[in-house]
Formats: C-alpha cells, sequence, structure tokens
C-alpha cells in the first residue's frame, strides 16, 4: 500500500474528517452556546449582566475621614 497524494484527494472518508474539523472562531463558539441556551437562561443571564453592569458603574462611596 502506496499513500498516493492523488488517492487521498478522491476518498471520500478523508472529505468527511476534514469537515468535522473546521476551525470556528471564540465569537462563533459563543454565539452557537448562546442560541442553545434556553429563553428563560437567556433572560436570567440578561438579568445578571444588568445587575453587575449597575453595580460596577455606580459611583464609590468616599470613605469618611476620621479626626484621630
Amino acid at each position: 500500500m502506496t499513500s498516493d497524494p492523488s488517492q487521498m484527494a478522491r476518498d471520500p472518508s478523508t472529505k468527511e474528517i476534514s469537515k468535522q474539523n473546521t476551525f470556528i472562531s471564540p465569537a462563533q463558539a459563543i454565539a452557537d452556546a448562546w442560541n442553545k441556551e434556553s429563553l428563560e437562561n437567556q433572560e436570567r443571564w440578561r438579568k445578571a449582566d444588568i445587575l453587575l453592569r449597575k453595580q460596577f458603574s455606580l459611583p464609590h462611596k468616599r470613605a469618611r475621614d476620621t479626626k484621630m
């Protein structure tokens, strides 16, 4: 059995393997995962995001300086 590159190009099993190993970007992976989430979970994530944005965007209260 010699490995002939032209034979590999005609072999349908190599095409199936190459289709399975396609690279997706991290952004696409996140988008795919988001689409798999239920609508209920998506709403929970949105509410949690809003709460965190409020928490980190509010100005911090300045600590009072003591006289001593």
